[in-house]
């Protein structure tokens, strides 16, 4: 952990949890099944393409920003949603 990172703590009762563990077991069992073409398109679909490129001006300079999905990529999203559930 960083010098600059806070941790929050929540308190869930026990039913809350329990949703909540449900909801994620739902989900990666959702995009386990998924291939990395559905995922793809899964993900896109709440991130469109058109709000992910995008020109920002700072300090008199514009920087315009293009996001690619690499459909050959050795990592997916699903790998990383998995490391972040298992914490």
């Amino acid at each position: 952990m960083q010098d600059n990172e806070k941790i929050y703590r929540i308190e869930l009762t026990n039913e809350e949890y329990e949703f909540i563990q449900n909801l994620k077991n739902e989900l990666c069992d959702k995009l386990s099944k998924m291939t990395k073409e559905e995922l793809t398109e899964y993900l896109k679909s709440f991130y469109p393409e058109q709000d992910l490129n995008f020109e920002k001006e700072i300090k008199g300079t514009i920087y315009k920003v293009n996001t690619y999905f690499n459909k050959d990529a050795e990592h997916t999203i699903l790998t990383r949603f998995f490391e972040i559930f298992k914490k």
